[in-house]
């Protein structure tokens, strides 16, 4: 899986999660997905955050177009599951994500309530744990910026 540098560089995920990893001990690994719907297309931008506690976290990403996606609650699944077979690509380097953050409030006032229960227990079932918007999940923040630039 080819993901990005914030300096533009491509990498490949799994070689470079190992290599760091190895470089980095007690680094946390987060991963996040969003998307935003444009005209005729829907674009996501994934993000795997390697978070270092108390110094900040060193973050690539993925960014990538599919034909417009109408229903908002595939949409939203579409970004769970997409976080998910990053994290499982992540767990063959033999490393465990710590997080999975995903953009969906779980208050019923919010839209994205409708697949809230669904969505954390696609996580939880696949062995992660999961963090939604109001437990300010970092790594969505970084992904929704990523997602409308």
């Amino acid at each position: 899986m080819i993901f990005t540098k914030i300096d533009g560089s491509k990498i490949d995920l799994e070689t470079y999660i190992s290599s760091y990893m190895k470089d980095h001990p007690g680094i946390d690994i987060m991963v996040g997905c969003d998307s935003q719907n444009r005209r005729k297309k829907t674009s996501y931008a994934a993000v795997v955050a390697l978070y270092n506690p108390g110094h900040g976290a060193h973050v690539i990403f993925r960014r990538w177009n599919t034909p417009k996606e109408h229903v908002r609650s595939s949409r939203l699944l579409n970004e769970v599951w997409s976080s998910v077979e990053i994290a499982e690509a992540i767990r063959t380097t033999g490393y465990k994500p710590k997080y999975i953050d995903i953009d969906i409030n779980p208050d019923p006032r919010y839209r994205s309530h409708e697949v809230f229960n669904q969505a954390t227990g696609m996580v939880e079932r696949m062995g992660y744990e999961v963090r939604f918007k109001t437990l300010g999940p970092l790594v969505t923040s970084m992904a929704d910026h990523l997602a409308r630039s």
